[in-house]
């Protein structure tokens, strides 16, 4: 349950565009999931900040492609970021 937590953290922080705090989720992210057991939460996240794949791992292999996938996690964030910024 804690990649999934931390996956949810890292959309939050992805909205509010804090790559300070994103870069620790990552990274406990990687550690929660070396057993390969949700593996591709790191690439959401990284999807989601609109940041590079991570360096050393084998992404997954995503139905309707890496781009397309990308382009879905990203535009969801932005999104948010654009309804969050109208409101304030």
């Amino acid at each position: 349950m804690a990649p999934t937590l931390e996956l949810s953290a890292a959309f939050h922080q992805a909205v509010l565009d804090d790559h300070d705090a994103l870069a620790a989720t990552v990274s406990r992210l990687r550690e929660q999931t070396q057993s390969g057991d949700y593996a591709y939460y790191v690439y959401i996240a990284t999807f989601m900040a609109g940041l590079p794949l991570p360096a050393g791992h084998t992404p997954p292999h995503w139905l309707d492609g890496e781009q397309t996938t990308r382009s879905r996690w990203r535009t969801l964030v932005t999104t948010h970021q654009h309804h969050l910024h109208n409101h304030r």
